[in-house]
C-alpha cells in the first residue's frame, strides 16, 4: 500500500518518469519504503488507470520514449487522505532478533560475529542517513528544493522540518541498536570471562 503513497508523494514534488522513481527510492525515499524495480512500473501504470496519476510520453533523442507522470487533483486528494490518517504498523519481522533467538548452540564467538555484524551495519546506516540529511538541510538535493520552492513562508519551513524530522529519526534508530549491541557483547564478554574463570577449589 505504501509504494502507492510514495509514489504520489513524490510526484506531488512536481513532475517524474519512472527512472526517476526508481533512482529516489534507491537513494533517500529507499530508506523509509523500499521496493524493487519490478515493483515500481506496474503501480505507475495502476495508479494512472485509477485516475491518481496522469503519463505524458515524450521522445528522448531520436527514438527513446518515455513516460512522465504528474500527480491529479485526485492522487492530491488521496495523499492528503493517507497523510492525515494515524499510523499503521505492520506486524512485527525482525529476522535478525530470530536469528538471535536461536544462537545458543552456535557458540559464543558466532553469537559474537553477529552482534558485531548488526553493529556494523547500523552504523554504516547512521552516517549514510546523516550524510542524506546534511544534503537536505544545506539544498544539495533538487527534488527536496524543488518542493520547498513551490511553498510560501512558513511552509517551507514546515516541509524542511518535517525531512529533517524523518532522517534524525531514523539516525536514533541506529544509534539505538548500536547502543544495544555495543550493551550485548559486553554482556557476552562478562559472561565469557566467568565461564572461563578457573573455579575456587579453596576451602573458606
Amino acid at each position: 500500500m505504501s509504494l502507492k503513497y510514495a509514489i504520489l508523494g513524490y510526484l506531488s514534488s512536481g513532475t517524474g518518469s519512472g527512472y526517476d522513481l526508481v533512482q529516489q527510492l534507491d537513494g533517500g525515499l529507499g530508506w523509509f519504503w523500499a521496493a524493487s524495480h519490478s515493483q515500481i512500473y506496474p503501480e505507475l501504470r495502476r495508479l494512472e488507470t485509477a485516475g491518481l496519476i496522469s503519463g505524458t510520453a515524450t521522445t528522448v533523442g531520436e527514438r527513446l520514449e518515455k513516460r512522465v507522470y504528474s500527480l491529479t487533483d485526485a492522487g492530491a486528494e488521496d495523499l492528503r487522505g493517507w497523510t492525515a490518517d494515524k499510523p499503521q504498523y505492520r506486524p512485527n519481522r525482525d529476522p535478525e532478533r530470530l536469528q538471535l533467538l536461536f544462537s545458543d548452540n552456535n557458540g559464543i564467538e558466532a553469537i559474537r560475529s553477529h552482534l558485531e555484524a548488526h553493529r556494523e551495519h547500523f552504523t554504516q546506516r547512521r552516517e549514510r542517513v546523516i550524510e542524506m540529511r546534511e544534503r537536505v538541510l544545506t539544498g544539495e538535493n533538487p527534488r527536496v528544493l524543488q518542493r520547498i520552492q513551490s511553498k510560501e513562508g512558513a511552509e517551507q519551513v514546515v516541509t524542511l522540518l518535517l525531512r529533517d524530522l524523518a532522517y534524525s529519526g531514523d539516525v536514533q534508530r541506529a544509534e539505538l541498536e548500536i547502543a544495544w549491541a555495543t550493551e550485548s557483547l559486553e554482556r557476552l564478554d562478562a559472561l565469557k570471562a566467568f565461564s572461563e574463570a578457573p573455579a575456587d577449589h579453596s576451602d573458606s
